[in-house]
């Protein structure tokens, strides 16, 4: 597997921390609007409420694949300009946008069948008449037993891919490692491309 440089002309390639946590800030606001019609319609109806959860899950994590396979970053990624690539800087497929997403999508998954089950328990009088935060305390109370286990396990996986970002020289999350993938400065990924065109008409 051909990696990029640790650094160019003394500047490094590979996104850190920082850029990464900020991207994540820059895609929650992004998002934020969608959030707020997703609050507002839960207090429409049970029923609502519980399409309302799952549409959402889908919405956020087809964002994030989507815009990762068509562009190689989300609109945090590009705000930042940093990008997700294959090791050699090239652009990634279908295929890395999944797998790279995929443990998260599985959390999502489990994250929605215990929320949708805790709400099809509700009594509609509280949950349609509660706050926002009275209303996610009072859904946590019906969680299922099993939620503690998926709770363990997606605090077990995000702190490991924080842990693991620190601490490898390329700065790849687990994630990254799952889909073979990289994120680096969106201009190393520009020049990874017209290194490889140069080449190609050259071996024309």
């Amino acid at each position: 597997m051909d990696f990029l440089p640790l650094e160019i002309n003394n500047e490094k390639v590979y996104a850190g921390f920082g850029a990464r946590l900020g991207s994540t800030v820059v895609d929650i606001f992004a998002l934020l609007p969608f959030v707020l019609v997703f609050i507002f319609l839960e207090n429409t109806s049970i029923l609502v409420a519980m399409i309302t959860v799952v549409l959402s899950t889908l919405l956020f994590s087809a964002y994030t694949i989507y815009f990762h396979y068509k562009f190689g970053a989300t609109l945090g990624k590009m705000a930042l300009g940093i990008k997700v690539t294959l090791p050699n800087g090239e652009r990634i497929g279908l295929k890395q946008a999944l797998l790279r997403s995929s443990v998260d999508v599985a959390f999502a998954v489990l994250m929605v069948t215990i929320q949708v089950t805790a709400i099809a328990k509700a009594v509609p009088e509280v949950y349609l008449n509660a706050g926002w935060l009275e209303r996610s305390e009072y859904i946590a109370l019906l969680f299922p037993a099993w939620y503690g286990i998926v709770n363990i396990a997606s605090q077990v996986w995000y702190w490991g891919e924080f842990i693991v970002l620190l601490f490898n020289k390329r700065k790849r999350a687990l994630h990254d490692f799952i889909a073979g993938t990289v994120v680096i400065r969106k201009e190393y990924a520009e020049r990874s491309v017209e290194l490889k065109t140069i080449n190609e008409k050259l071996d024309a």
